[in-house]
């Protein structure tokens, strides 16, 4: 079995693709209930009403501190200036994904740095602002960020972005939205809470902002502001979406009747709005099957399709059970499985602006080893469906060797 975090990112494919089926289920149970009650239809139409649920939250509890309206205004502009200022988006994006820790780490650093070619190899780089636990990766002006003690100072911003824009790597910086093990629990009022009023947790025990609460937005849209101003090339969010593991049906949000569709929609277009003025630009990663199925966790690519600058889908394919895309064993096949998923999200985003750059698997997790020949056999499915780049992906950001080699020379 693979890296842990790998293991994390299949549970929630599998339990997204779970949860999507059995809502096809009860609706199917629920349609075969109302042709046999045809005669009592007449008594289905009369209006229920239904009554909100109220939490009366303990006194004894200290108020949360309230969410700032604005984004927090950095003082960065010697910052961007000292980074060299911004790399030109590449034709055909080449990169991988680097942690915090990974950048502070010498022996994980320099080995990705050294991939560098823009030319010929690796032109641009991923690296997380603010991770899966809710750290973020150095110290910023945000009160919600210094409060939460979620501040780590792993690496520099200005140093690290100034070394990667010197090699001429094109920089992705990586926010977490939603999931937030920091900020969630020192404002409660805008986390996801269970029935009793308590902060909810998945499996993982990891608290969540709340996406159906337009006051836990903010903190991420400042921290993506805050990285703009750095000099950051551009911003991609990550776990934009409702939770997708975790006793689910404890989950209680500030505003339950809201679309989840149109809540984690509109997010993204307002983070689209503010943050392209500041010179960067805004993608989102999302399930590699919410181009081929409706999840229920509020991403819908065909919705953000001229907003976004680029989508980031998960297609890794060790994620999809067997006989999705009707191939017996998507992780044996790993290019017919990426050619299968980029047509459903050509599909599903068709006649869009949005560029769809894919995460690549580099790591295994299934019964087939994945060395240079799998990762080799994905970027070339990818690049014969027209993507616009990929990225390859490794929670422990270690990349096979050669995987660059050759990719030069794309459109």
């Amino acid at each position: 079995m693979g890296d842990f975090r790998d293991q994390q990112r299949y549970d929630a494919h599998q339990e997204a693709l779970r949860n999507s089926r059995r809502a096809k289920q009860r609706a199917a149970a629920r349609a075969t209930q109302r042709k046999r009650r045809v005669v009592l239809v007449a008594l289905l139409l009369l209006p229920v009403a239904v009554a909100a649920l109220a939490f009366t939250w303990s006194r004894e509890q200290a108020a949360p501190a309230p969410v700032e309206a604005e984004p927090a205004k950095p003082l960065t502009s010697q910052a961007l200036a000292a980074t060299g200022g911004r790399v030109p988006m590449p034709d055909h994006i080449r990169g991988v994904h680097v942690t915090s820790y990974a950048v502070a780490t010498p022996s994980l650093w320099e080995p990705i740095i050294n991939l560098a070619d823009p030319g010929v190899g690796m032109n641009s780089i991923q690296i997380d602002i603010k991770d899966e636990r809710g750290e973020v990766a150095f110290t910023t002006p945000i009160p919600t960020a210094r409060d939460s003690g979620a501040h780590m100072n792993v690496y520099d911003p200005v140093k690290t972005l100034r070394e990667a824009h010197q090699r001429g790597l094109y920089v992705i910086g990586r926010i977490v939205t939603f999931q937030d093990g920091y900020a969630s629990r020192a404002n409660p009022g805008i986390a996801v809470k269970r029935k009793n009023g308590q902060l909810w947790e998945n499996n993982l025990g990891i608290t969540w902002l709340d996406p159906s609460n337009e006051e836990a937005w903010e903190y991420p849209l400042q921290l993506a502001a805050y990285a703009a101003e750095l000099g950051f090339d551009e911003i991609m969010f990550d776990y934009v979406r409702y939770p997708t593991d975790g006793d689910l049906e404890s989950v209680r949000l500030s505003d339950p009747g809201r679309n989840k569709d149109e809540a984690i929609t509109a997010f993204l277009k307002r983070a689209s709005r503010e943050l392209k003025p500041r010179g960067v630009r805004v993608s989102a990663a999302f399930f590699g099957l919410a181009a081929s199925e409706d999840l229920g966790i509020g991403q819908k690519p065909g919705k953000l399709r001229n907003s976004l600058d680029a989508f980031y889908p998960m297609i890794y394919p060790s994620h999809f059970g067997a006989g999705q895309f009707n191939i017996d064993d998507p992780d044996g096949a790993p290019g017919p499985t990426i050619a299968a998923a980029m047509a459903d999200w050509r599909r599903r985003t068709n006649g869009g602006s949005a560029d769809l750059r894919p995460w690549l698997q580099d790591f295994t997790m299934g019964e087939r080893e994945y060395g240079l020949a799998e990762v080799k056999e994905q970027i070339a499915a990818a690049e014969a469906t027209g993507a616009g780049g990929w990225l390859l992906w490794n929670a422990r950001c270690i990349y096979t060797p050669g995987v660059f080699e050759g990719t030069a020379g794309q459109p």
